[in-house]
């Protein structure tokens, strides 16, 4: 049932906008998370990883969304291997909080991507968004190129039903932490910001690996 979860989300964005809107457009972000304004989110693709080891929310691949991915299977993607368990006492957020898996999220700290879709709410009279996926990246610097693999993506609506839901804190806008979708939706942050298409300085290049 899980599988056809892509479905039904997709179904409620086309019902939505033939009964309420005269038009519905898809667009997908990438977010730089080495610019300084985009800093505050590096937390974010470690808590997915985490939330997703601890069986929070579940992740699908990203050429084929409506299938799920397992983790082990995300796991031996990146030559990473499930922690054998000798202790019958098992806790999941100690195993998932063991620092062979914490330094492994950590490497997806580089990139993210997102999808949204925009509609106009004809009863409202104003533009609304409405975030679907969020989708991480695994960095590697090879050659003094950094190289970034295509990542598991993550769907907002499971990640908002969650009981402890991902909360995002940028002390430069405000004192306090936001959920991710709220944070998504007003965007403190930068979007598709390439440095190396404006800097013609030697830099570390940056290229994308689509195979996941």
């Amino acid at each position: 049932m899980i599988k056809y979860f892509n479905l039904i989300i997709l179904f409620f964005f086309v019902q939505k906008s033939f009964s309420q809107n005269l038009q519905a457009d898809t667009f997908t972000y990438t977010i730089n998370l080495d610019l300084s304004q985009n800093l505050y989110l590096k937390t974010v693709p470690v808590d997915l990883l985490k939330g997703y080891c601890e069986g929070k929310w579940n992740a699908y691949y990203p050429k084929y969304e409506m299938t799920q991915c397992m983790f082990g299977d995300f796991l031996q993607r990146f030559n990473k291997y499930q922690i054998q368990q000798k202790s019958a006492d098992f806790c999941a957020d100690d195993y998932c909080a063991s620092p062979y898996f914490t330094d492994f999220y950590k490497e997806f700290a580089r990139k993210i991507k997102f999808k949204e879709v925009v509609y106009f709410d004809m009863q409202h009279q104003t533009e609304r968004r409405e975030m679907v996926w969020i989708q991480v990246f695994y960095s590697r610097l090879e050659n003094e190129t950094w190289v970034h693999y295509s990542g598991p993506i993550f769907y907002f609506k499971e990640l908002n039903k969650s009981t402890t839901p991902i909360q995002v804190y940028n002390k430069n806008i405000r004192s306090i932490s936001w959920s991710l979708d709220k944070e998504f939706s007003t965007r403190g942050f930068i979007i598709n910001e390439n440095p190396q298409k404006t800097n013609k300085k030697k830099v570390i290049k940056i290229s994308d690996v689509e195979e996941f």
